[in-house]
């Protein structure tokens, strides 16, 4: 029995999304969506920096590739605020 098994893992397409994008995304669990920028993308992991609106704090949250694929992410993303790329049911 082989340690490494070929696999098709769900990824984020780093060509679609990119450093300094526009996000606004709702975790299921969330009772509202967050708006944020985008700081750092990999295949696997977004992160987001975002204003909780709690004085001069900022925070971060981290989006999963393999979360999004099970929907529990609704994300709208843009670079240019005139396209507006959608994923899961955010509106």
């Amino acid at each position: 029995m082989p340690l490494i098994i070929d696999s098709n893992e769900k990824v984020f397409d780093t060509a679609s999304i990119h450093k300094g994008d526009l996000i606004r995304a709702k975790y299921n669990t969330w009772p509202e969506p967050r708006n944020g920028l985008v700081t750092a993308v990999s295949e696997s992991k977004l992160t987001v920096i975002f204003l909780p609106g709690l004085g001069n704090v900022t925070n971060y949250f981290t989006i999963q590739a393999a979360e999004v694929e099970a929907g529990k992410w609704s994300v709208l993303w843009s670079s240019d605020l005139v396209t507006i790329n959608a994923e899961g049911g955010l509106t």
